[in-house]
């Protein structure tokens, strides 16, 4: 019975933990994520930005260059900053089937 009760109270408080989806980074601690955003990088209490991860792109038609088990589709979105120069160092979006779409490109 106390096994049961145990892993009831335990249920509803992990499930009651995980209700609050919006996350913010930075700010202070009274600070409330933006409403509609899933991620808010608040940047009053620390100046910076995002940093995007690198990669390098040999191929801008393919997902080889990435260490990940998911499929094409299920990473459209994806955002990477490419160092490659030979494929064009800049932001890259993987459009979710067959290639890498520049969002923007460094000027040689």
């Amino acid at each position: 019975m106390r096994k049961n009760l145990f892993l009831m109270l335990t249920l509803i408080v992990l499930s009651v933990a995980s209700a609050n989806a919006q996350v913010i980074i930075g700010g202070t601690d009274a600070a409330t994520p933006t409403k509609g955003a899933v991620l808010d990088l608040n940047a009053t209490a620390y100046k910076g930005g995002l940093l995007l991860p690198k990669v390098s792109l040999t191929t801008l038609t393919a997902l080889t260059d990435l260490t990940t088990p998911a499929a094409a589709a299920d990473l459209k979105g994806l955002i990477v900053y490419n160092i490659n120069t030979d494929t064009g160092e800049g932001i890259y979006v993987w459009n979710g089937s067959n290639k890498w779409e520049v969002i923007w490109k460094k000027l040689s």
